[in-house]
């Protein structure tokens, strides 16, 4: 189903520094097809093994889905669920927001809440939730700030989390209990839990009537999923306020908050729903709504959940308004189905090439036992002890970019390195085979240097 486009923008004309790609179309033969198949299939064979190897993803008119994006061929780029990536013709969108901005400064910021209104009821059936039931935030850590003081802690209260937990929102979690003089549990949770065990564990735990839970529903340094519709029907049931960090769900999951009866629902927008960094959404229940505000005081502070949360003074509103054109271009273009089946494809067989080439070199096992593996991104150990700390894993992630030319993800879990693979529309088969063939190598050498 297509996403409805707001009427929330302009046109631009003309800009000399920044155009969205021309496509030509080449028609080759079927005689050269053939010859072109013969010399790749042994290769591909080679690579794919029981995997089928995803060509390249196309847009709706046969151009390559890739020129979409402006991602510089400096680097690979297989990290998209850390940072995301913006196509071009979002780019351009927000350019024309702020050259608005700057053309008339008064004018822009009065009319600034309506069009976040009109961009909220864009962005509704995308993620699954009424348009008056989420507001816009700059990411998911700041809409699950607001969400953990909005749980009002007490005194001797104790608040629940997992060792999942991304690290900014555990540090969040610990700074409010510690204000309030109450306490943080952390539940930990094995990576191959599967989901009626997770629901055994924290469902004791909610027998105990804590202040909260906190949950991912995509880890961020695991990539596992938590069955947050079952956990937020358990939560009802113990009359417990959860909280979910959906940080990397839009985009990657069709509706990602529909059905999710959690008190309150955070998702990123800049991930793999390819919008702006500075954009991420705020979904919250009814009641639970009333004391939600934004971490940062300003003039809407009187205006009920979600319309307080779209008028922040000063603040630069653009990245919302070209995040939703993003997805709604990117349906217009490709179509939201067609990319998550192409992500999941493109993941599989990755995964196989990256594992197998580790595997080899290494001589240890890098598959992961993940009971519930999370959408859009794959785990696999690093051999030796690279990356077992957070420090070492920033450094390792660093080195890859730096010397080898990939830009990827390395987390690190009870005191191991993993390699966290991600793949979005303009990601192909070539860029993982080039990691297996150049990079695999050198991180095994780096892990004997140890």
């Amino acid at each position: 189903m297509a996403t409805k486009q707001p009427d929330n923008s302009i046109d631009v004309d003309n800009d000399e520094q920044l155009t969205e790609p021309e496509h030509e179309h080449t028609v080759v033969d079927e005689q050269q097809d053939a010859e072109d198949d013969d010399d790749t299939d042994d290769a591909d064979a080679d690579q794919a093994g029981a995997t089928n190897r995803p060509e390249p993803l196309l847009t709706r008119d046969g151009s390559p889905a890739a020129a979409l994006w402006s991602l510089n061929s400096r680097w690979r780029h297989i990290n998209h669920g850390s940072f995301g990536a913006v196509p071009v013709f979002a780019q351009l969108r927000r350019l024309a927001y702020l050259q608005e901005t700057e053309s008339a400064p008064q004018r822009w910021f009065m009319a600034a809440p309506e069009r976040l209104a009109q961009a909220r009821e864009g962005l509704a059936d995308f993620l699954g939730v009424d348009a008056d039931r989420f507001g816009f935030v700059p990411n998911a850590s700041a809409g699950m700030t607001a969400a953990i003081r909005a749980l009002m802690l007490n005194a001797g209260d104790e608040l629940l989390i997992t060792d999942h937990a991304y690290g900014a929102v555990a540090f969040s979690a610990r700074r409010e209990a510690r204000q309030r003089g109450a306490k943080v549990r952390t539940v930990p949770i094995e990576l191959d839990a599967t989901p009626e065990h997770i629901l055994t564990v924290l469902g004791k735990a909610l027998a105990k009537k804590p202040a909260g839970l906190i949950i991912d529903a995509s880890t961020s340094a695991t990539a596992r999923e938590f069955p947050v519709a079952a956990l937020a029907e358990l939560a009802t049931k113990h009359g417990v306020p959860l909280l979910v960090d959906a940080a990397h769900a839009p985009g990657i999951q069709h509706r990602p908050a529909e059905g999710i009866a959690a008190s309150a629902w955070v998702g990123n927008l800049h991930k793999f729903a390819c919008g702006f960094r500075g954009s991420a959404v705020l979904v919250a229940e009814k009641k639970f709504a009333k004391n939600l505000y934004p971490v940062i005081d300003s003039w809407g502070m009187d205006d009920p959940f979600p319309a307080r949360f779209d008028h922040q003074g000063t603040f630069d509103y653009t990245p919302y308004l070209a995040s939703v054109d993003a997805i709604t271009g990117l349906e217009a273009r490709i179509g939201w189905d067609s990319i998550r089946g192409y992500i999941e494809s493109l993941l599989d067989y990755s995964t196989d090439v990256v594992a197998d080439a580790l595997d080899a070199a290494s001589g240890e096992e890098s598959r992961v036992d993940v009971a519930a593996p999370a959408p859009g991104m794959t785990l696999l150990r690093l051999p030796g002890s690279l990356g077992a700390s957070h420090d070492d894993a920033q450094a390792v992630r660093q080195r890859i970019t730096d010397e080898l030319g990939f830009e990827t993800q390395v987390t690190s879990f009870r005191d191991t390195g993993y390699l966290r693979l991600s793949a979005h529309a303009y990601n192909t088969a070539d860029d993982y085979e080039r990691f297996a063939e150049d990079a695999v190598p050198t991180l095994v050498e780096w892990s004997r240097e140890r």
